[in-house]
């Protein structure tokens, strides 16, 4: 590997070495090998005349994927976030982005860090891939620091270019970037805001399009497009149908063992489940008949069908290969798909007392915490406080907190789990600390709180400002004054504390303001004035607000006159919330600094932050940086967001910048990017607004032959958009494309178009349309189908009615039994109504005795069920044996 450069090494974290370390990672031309970095073998993959990744479709996320890379092989740090539900083409997409930096001059190297924390020098030009990031960032006791560690790397004067290219779920997106109380992501959450990327579950009509012409090269392509579920291709090529048929067909108690998997997993276990857990908690999935008809060799007979590959893909439980010497025996991880099946259609369901006994004697302790919390929220209290003791004899302050608590509330007078508590808990997570002196406190455990106290004041992480502010928190709301005195001498925050994260300082300030040690906040406010970081500018406000709130006023103004020089301005609405904290402190000298250096530099490629920051511009009263800013928006400000730049248009409107908004207007007009029907919509009331009638003409002029016909709603709102400006032959031609060309594969969006046709009195196109949808419209949606044949039959088109309706019935995936349920979904089968939610299953005369999902999944036998007297076993309420 090629070694580092010659400065001090630095981890993540922020922790310096003094030995240079080789970097981290390999050469991309070293990295050939897709599986090893997530990606997931496609069906198919073992025939011999076919590579083992399909032929690669682009999408519109690939497009911005793109965008973002080359970016960074231009130089600058960039982060890119791939949210999308599992198995939608997340890490494939950036694995194919990868080609980007392979055919640069630069030497780009790719790590897949096993530990982020680990010390090691990241080199410029380096790839770090974070495949499932919330493994990385969800951690109480690192994720933070991890995240502010790498924010840090990004930002970093010479040590970039550095791309970040991570994965998440939605679930792990909203937690890791909302604003929840207490607020645990708050680095987080700064390092992936504005970064998301969505990758769709499904493909689109253009999509599609793409898919059938590589389909002539690739056969899994061709059959992904004839049998995939609601165009989900990427998740049919996953194998996501045939691992859940192998599931469906799976021996009863090779089920069992899968289901202990699936609670283990949407209960709060890691990933790679250890394999005693799992052959311990099976049993109790079973009855005790099932039970008795098992034999000895049960284990291994359910691993060997669950472990088999299936088409060219890994099987249900794969073996995880590990060289952690502490592993806890065999780990085997569950197929991801159904891993979200089991979230879904098992949520409801409280395992076994089995799987609890398995789970306190061999789940992995960093899932213990999750896993008490579990069995809490479901009222199973005596095993929650089991395993949030075991979780507590291991270190986790977090299970500690809970563990007191919880036992308080059912035997206040009992001091045990208090004294527990307060010996094992380990202090290298301050927050969690925090909280555990909280609980202790709360519970009235004075003389346990103050013990803990003092063993956290005295080991403290001294460079941590997040760390020092919320001990000294919660050590104020305890009382403990001593330990107050004993953690700001042993950390000397003044001298030691770390001053790379503005807000973190903030934080602390503001904490010994409320502690009353003013003495602290002098000296320390004097080195933030000249040493602290400027690389964010909204933190760096929230710094300047709590020295004036701490009456450091000299501090205050020696940073303002810093940041107004020196600030970077890549973000508008960071410059904006700078400016008006500088105009409240009265700092009429940094305003103006600032405001002739936003008003040359300020990045433009976001209009609506631009537009925002020219209104603070004009309300500081700096005329002259305005009109400067509104002349560069209107001529270098990016296109792409069509709402955006009608934001930045009614700005310029109401400031009186009229030659900028002409400019903008017969730009925006002439080059803007039609994709977006709904963003062309609202750009051309903005021109409309404005008065300028020649631009608005050319929008609708190029609207109608150009604008993107993947989405029928949003042609119709276009069209009635068109209308209501009198542009009829604008509308008349894009209701002529919209016939012949609109995607058909979301009904409802179709006769949402049917609609508007008929209001924009365009029938003879409306008749067009109907006959196509009729004809190809997508059937994988009853209920979406349902709403487009009632509007042919409002709109009197009988004949595409009757020829959808009739496609409907002969449809493969017209209303079925449900998978889990035994429930028909969407539309009547041949005309049949029922009671909703009443099953088809309950009058059939071979329905299971016993759900597969409910009664043995709660481990009761069916036998152990009353029925009234007379009731023939097996037969149920509705069914009469017919001749």
């Amino acid at each position: 590997m090629d070694t580092a450069p010659d400065h001090a090494s630095r981890d993540v974290t922020g922790a310096e070495e003094t030995e240079p370390r080789t970097a981290p990672g390999l050469p991309l031309e070293e990295v050939t090998d897709p599986f090893s970095l997530g990606v997931r073998p496609a069906i198919g993959a073992s025939a011999p005349d076919l590579p083992d990744l399909p032929v690669y479709v682009p999408r519109e996320h690939d497009v911005r994927l793109g965008e973002v890379v080359a970016r960074a092989a231009e130089g600058t740090s960039q982060v890119a976030v791939l949210v999308g539900g599992p198995s939608t083409g997340k890490t494939r997409a950036c694995w194919q982005a990868l080609d980007l930096l392979r055919e640069r001059a630069e030497p780009w190297r790719l790590w897949q860090p096993a530990d982020l924390t680990r010390p090691g020098d990241i080199a410029p030009y380096t790839v770090v891939w974070l495949d499932e990031a919330q493994l990385y960032l969800t951690p109480d006791k690192l994720g933070e620091k991890v995240a502010a560690g790498l924010r840090n790397l990004l930002s970093e004067p010479g040590q970039g270019p550095v791309l970040v290219m991570a994965t998440l779920r939605p679930a792990h997106w909203d937690a890791l970037t909302g604003r929840d109380e207490p607020d645990v992501h708050v680095q987080a959450r700064e390092l992936l805001d504005a970064h998301a990327i969505t990758v769709p579950e499904a493909f689109s009509g253009t999509d599609l399009n793409a898919l059938a012409a590589q389909a002539v090269d690739d056969p899994r392509l061709g059959r992904a497009a004839e049998h995939a579920d609601e165009k989900q291709i990427t998740q049919y090529l996953a194998g996501m149908g045939v691992l859940r048929e192998r599931y469906a067909r799976a021996p009863r108690a090779t089920r069992a063992l899968i289901w202990a998997a699936m609670d283990a997993r949407r209960l709060g276990c890691g990933p790679d489940l250890p394999l005693r857990l799992l052959a311990d908690a099976a049993p109790g999935y079973l009855t005790e008949s099932q039970r008795t008809q098992t034999g000895d060799d049960w284990l291994r007979q359910a691993l060997d069908y669950a472990a088999a590959p299936c088409d060219g893909i890994t099987g249900i439980l794969t073996p995880v290969t590990t060289t952690d010497p502490h592993a806890a025996g065999p780990l085997y991880r569950l197929a991801d798909h159904l891993d979200q099946h089991g979230r879904r259609h098992r949520t409801g369901q409280i395992p076994p007392a089995a799987f609890w006994d398995a789970a306190a004697a061999h789940a992995q302790p960093a899932d213990l915490t999750s896993l008490g919390n579990a069995t809490r929220d479901r009222g199973l209290y005596r095993v929650a406080a089991q395993l949030h003791k075991i979780a507590t004899t291991y270190g986790d302050a977090e299970a500690a907190a809970a563990l007191v608590l919880n036992l308080h509330a059912l035997h206040p007078a009992d001091q045990r789990p208090a004294q527990h508590a307060a010996a094992h808990a380990a202090l290298d997570d301050p927050f969690a600390v925090a909280k555990l002196l909280d609980s202790l406190r709360e519970a009235g455990a004075r003389g346990q709180a103050a013990e803990l106290a003092g063993r956290a004041a005295a080991h403290a992480a001294p460079r941590d400002p997040y760390a020092v502010a919320v001990l000294l928190d919660s050590l104020r709301k305890a009382g403990a004054d001593d330990q107050i005195d004993v953690l700001l001498a042993a950390c000397a925050p003044a001298t030691h504390v770390a001053l790379d994260d503005p807000l973190a300082v903030a934080w602390l300030i503001k904490s010994l303001l409320r502690a009353g040690a003013d003495d602290h906040i002098r000296p320390l406010a004097q080195r933030v004035a000249t040493h602290v970081a400027l690389h964010e500018p909204h933190h760096v406000s929230a710094l300047l607000y709590g020295l004036r709130m701490a009456g450091a006023d000299g501090p205050a103004a020696e940073l303002a006159r810093r940041a107004a020089t020196h600030a970077d301005l890549d973000d508008p609405y960071d410059v904006q919330v700078m400016l008006d904290t500088l105009r409240e402190a009265e700092a009429d000298g940094p305003v103006a600094v600032l405001a002739e250096r936003a008003a040359t530099h300020a990045d433009l490629d976001k209009p609506d932050q631009v537009a925002w920051l020219l209104s603070t511009l004009r309300q500081t009263g700096a005329d002259g940086p305005a009109a400067e800013l509104a002349g560069r928006a209107a001529t270098h400000t990016a296109l792409n967001d069509l709402r955006a730049v009608a934001t930045l248009l009614d700005t310029l409107c109401k400031a009186g910048a009229d030659g900028p908004a002409a400019e903008l207007a017969q730009r925006a007009a002439t080059h803007a990017n039609l994709d977006n029907p709904y963003g062309v919509q609202v750009l051309l009331g903005s021109l409309q607004q404005a008065r300028a009638d020649g631009a608005a003409a050319v929008l609708a002029e190029r609207a109608a032959t150009h604008v993107a016909l993947d989405d029928p709603s949003a042609v119709a709102t276009l069209l009635d958009a068109l209308q209501k400006a009198e542009a009829d032959r604008q509308a008349a031609a894009l209701a002529e494309r919209a016939a012949a060309h609109v995607a058909l594969d979301d009904p409802r969006a179709v006769a949402t178009m049917l609609d508007a046709l008929q209001r924009a009195g365009a029938d003879r196109q409306a008749a067009a349309l109907a006959e196509r949808a009729a004809a190809h419209t997508a059937l994988d949606k009853p209920d979406q189908v349902a709403r487009l044949l009632n509007t042919l039959c409002q709109t009197g088109a009988d004949g595409p009615a009757a020829l959808l309706a009739g496609r409907t019935r002969r449809h493969p995936h017209r209303p079925r039994q449900s998978e889990e349920r035994g429930e028909t979904a969407g539309l009547p089968v041949q005309g049949r109504s029922r009671r909703p939610g009443r099953s088809r299953t309950r009058r059939h005369p071979h329905r299971p005795r016993q759900s597969e999902e409910r009664g043995e999944t709660a481990g009761l036998p069916v036998q152990g069920r009353s029925r009234r007297p007379g009731r023939t076993p097996g037969r149920t309420r509705r069914h009469r044996r017919r001749p």
